[in-house]
């Protein structure tokens, strides 16, 4: 099979048995009869299962078939490449100091605050970034699926948990979607709420900036 037409099926079956589980009927009769703990095992067992294969492919398949466009050597370019993808990386782990309220086990608020003042979902929406960076300096056709795989999961993982929590506690969390956005910083940019720099957790933006500079100097010796 074509490298990229396989990248593009793993993608779609990483997808439909991440969407599916965590739809609000297929959810419910799976806790019903694993129990919760029995649930979270099985989703991660999946999750595992299923994106090992995709990343597995993908490294064994870098920078393969056709080249679609060639930016790398353009400054303008790669400096932007640089930024989307340091800053998501950055985001990334600075969300892991003050988790979105739809992270399992983190604390529940029904109003923004902090991170989720720029997006309800701090943790994976950045992870597009980090798509959209590499998108821009690797034009191949396997680079373009992997990537472009990525980035369209992540912002389409998050619009799913969106519908499924309107869903199942639409009223209860009128206010807190009113008052953020999907889509980093559109919230903010629509006047629907504040960035207020008091909120962040600001060692957490130490270390992410520490750990995203730590892994660009890595990058070469690990890929």
């Amino acid at each position: 099979m074509n490298t990229t037409l396989a990248l593009l099926l793993l993608w779609l079956l990483f997808g439909i048995t991440h969407s599916v589980p965590t739809s609000q009927g297929v959810r419910e009769r799976l806790v019903a009869r694993l129990g919760r703990g029995g649930y979270v095992g099985l989703y991660s067992l999946v999750s595992f299962a299923t994106f090992v294969p995709l990343v597995w492919v993908y490294v064994a398949n870098r920078h393969a078939g056709p080249l679609l466009w060639s930016l790398r050597n353009v400054s303008a370019v790669w400096w932007v490449a640089f930024a989307l993808a340091g800053l998501g990386f950055t985001l990334t782990i600075f969300s892991f100091f003050q988790p979105s309220p739809f992270a399992m086990g983190a604390p529940s608020r029904l109003e923004p605050y902090g991170l989720t003042r720029i997006t309800r979902h701090p943790l994976f929406m950045p992870v597009s970034w980090i798509a959209a960076g590499h998108l821009l300096l690797f034009g191949w056709a396997t680079d373009i699926a992997f990537f472009g795989g990525l980035a369209a999961y992540t912002v389409l993982g998050c619009a799913h948990q969106d519908r499924r929590r309107r869903a199942s506690e639409g009223p209860r969390l009128e206010a807190f979607f009113a008052q953020s956005s999907l889509l980093p910083f559109a919230a903010i940019f629509t006047g629907r709420t504040r960035l207020v720099l008091e909120e962040l957790p600001w060692l957490g933006l130490a270390i992410g900036a520490g750990a995203a500079y730590g892994f660009f100097r890595l990058h070469p010796v690990m890929f």
